[in-house]
């Protein structure tokens, strides 16, 4: 959405200084963890240890409120991938059997399980949840280097980024997409939570969030980067952009069709 409606190829910018401004915060987070050690490490407790108990009520829903926000973007986000996948077959037999919210979408079925799932796993305990956890990493690493190493025998610098404008939309339209790329780099605040595992909180947890903030950006970056410069900017799809960039090109669209 960033990239189609906001800033256009200089999404890429905008990925960088969200991804300042995130760093920034981590930096106040591992300086928290420095001053505050042997805790849960949380905002909540952070907060509670700083200011009180009054100011800490509100930033502990307001947590809340982050995650539950955060959970259900990436899975609606992971159901419009499979729908993309499967050539949008998802979406029209939700819609023929369940019919659509307003007229518009029909109700996310494959979200709401993914969410069911995810609570039954973390269910079963840390062990388990970790397991899994790197699991989906090891395939999120796989898709993108797949990503990355197919998708450059289809960039088109000249016609995607020349032609066109790398920005479309000026700096104002770079500051705005990165006032919503931020939103991309949350986070971080749970590697502070391992105050109390970790030998020594006050140089791994710094050094932990700095490290992942960077590694998200390079990642954010190539993405970015791969998807403006296949497809133009006003061809990208809101749904599930990354799958549906090769189909763009005719390649890997629609592999599990219904």
């Amino acid at each position: 959405m960033v990239a189609r409606d906001i800033a256009g190829p200089g999404v890429i910018i905008s990925f960088i200084i969200a991804a300042t401004a995130s760093i920034l915060s981590g930096a106040c987070y591992a300086e928290f963890g420095v001053r505050v050690p042997n805790t849960s490490g949380s905002a909540y407790m952070y907060s509670y240890v700083t200011v009180g108990e009054f100011i800490a009520f509100f930033i502990g829903w307001n947590m809340v409120l982050e995650y539950l926000i955060g959970s259900a973007a990436s899975a609606a986000a992971l159901s419009a991938t499979f729908d993309s996948l499967s050539n949008h077959a998802i979406t029209d037999s939700l819609s023929s059997n369940l019919g659509r919210i307003g007229g518009k979408n029909p109700p996310d079925i494959i979200a709401f399980c993914i969410c069911i799932i995810m609570a039954c796993i973390l269910s079963f305990g840390v062990k388990k949840s970790v397991l899994f956890n790197n699991l989906l990493n090891a395939m999120n690493l796989v898709v993108f280097a797949f990503m990355i190493g197919v998708g450059v025998f289809y960039v088109d610098f000249q016609a995607n980024w020349i032609d066109v404008g790398f920005l479309p939309y000026g700096w104002s339209g770079v500051f705005s997409g990165a006032a919503t790329c931020f939103y991309a780099f949350v986070g971080f605040d749970i590697i502070a939570t391992t105050g109390e595992e970790a030998n020594d909180p006050t140089k791994s947890i710094p050094v932990a969030i700095i490290l992942s903030m960077l590694i998200a950006l390079v990642a954010y970056v190539l993405s970015s980067t791969m998807l403006t410069a296949i497809v133009p900017y006003y061809e990208i799809t809101t749904e599930a952009p990354l799958p549906d960039m090769f189909g763009v090109h005719g390649r890997f669209a629609g592999i599990m069709e219904w």
